[in-house]
């Protein structure tokens, strides 16, 4: 049955889902988690997908979670023990989401048109790419209300942007606009606002048309080089590469580009 709050689309090897709950600032129902976990399995199993892109409808990217939407931590909890147990399960919540965003040896692109507040900044923070239009910004609110952003943004954003714009945003809750998110590396790109979404497309086009294998071997070794000292990282390159070189994708894409060379010569 298909779900109005969020849509999803497959053109080629892309499957493009964007946010359309406009009137309620694309804040992060149930549904709407439902259906980024439904794209994110179809990426996940099936071989035609190669990339995902997710953008959002209206002025706002999302305004974060719905704090009535069944996603933030239920007022009625009052054991710390039952909510240590909801906080860990990750049950209906962004933590499981993310974490297979990361696993997953496919590129994930976010494109923000608008503002990116709270869970759905956490979230995106888990993606291979953000790119943003110039009427974007980013905030971490969590603390306004006695809490800090967990479902990984603290930590994410401290490995993204350093412990120093960690604190401007996650402690003094303030908002970067583009050109600052682009400056402290929270985003790759900035695009004026008409240009985002065709672009954002064609850069998943081009993830999509680069070598599978490849592509997976360098999204795992990025991520474990970050937090292995200079001679570990270097180790774990030498067995990407080394177990690339026993794959047949390598040894067919080089044999075409000596053919290429062959008769460019001749």
């Amino acid at each position: 049955m298909p779900n109005p709050e969020i849509i999803i689309t497959e053109s080629e090897s892309v499957i493009h889902v964007a946010f359309n709950r406009p009137e309620k600032y694309n804040a992060i129902s149930m549904d709407m988690l439902d259906g980024l976990r439904d794209a994110t399995a179809r990426l996940r199993d099936r071989d035609d997908l190669r990339a995902m892109l997710l953008t959002a409808n209206g002025k706002y990217f999302s305004a974060g979670i719905d704090l009535n939407g069944g996603l933030a931590p239920d007022a009625s909890i009052k054991s710390p023990k039952a909510f240590r147990s909801w906080y860990r399960q990750g049950a209906g919540s962004l933590h499981g989401l993310g974490d297979e965003w990361e696993a997953i040896e496919k590129p994930i692109v976010v494109a923000f048109q608008g503002p990116c507040l709270g869970g759905a900044l956490e979230l995106s923070l888990c993606a291979d790419f953000r790119l943003a239009s110039t009427g974007a910004r980013f905030g971490l609110p969590e603390i306004s209300f006695g809490a800090l952003p967990g479902s990984g943004g603290t930590s994410r954003l401290v490995r993204l942007a350093g412990p120093h714009w960690a604190r401007w945003l996650v402690l003094a809750n303030r908002q970067v606009d583009a050109d600052r998110a682009l400056a402290i590396g929270l985003v790759h790109d900035v695009i004026p606002q008409e240009e985002l979404t065709d672009n954002a497309l064609a850069f998943c086009c081009s993830l999509a048309a680069l070598p599978p294998e490849a592509f997976g071997a360098g999204k795992l070794a990025i991520e474990l080089a970050t937090d292995l000292d200079r001679a570990q990282a270097r180790n774990v390159e030498r067995l990407a590469v080394s177990g690339l070189f026993q794959g047949a994708e390598l040894h067919d894409l080089m044999r075409a580009m000596q053919e290429k060379l062959a008769s460019k010569r001749s």
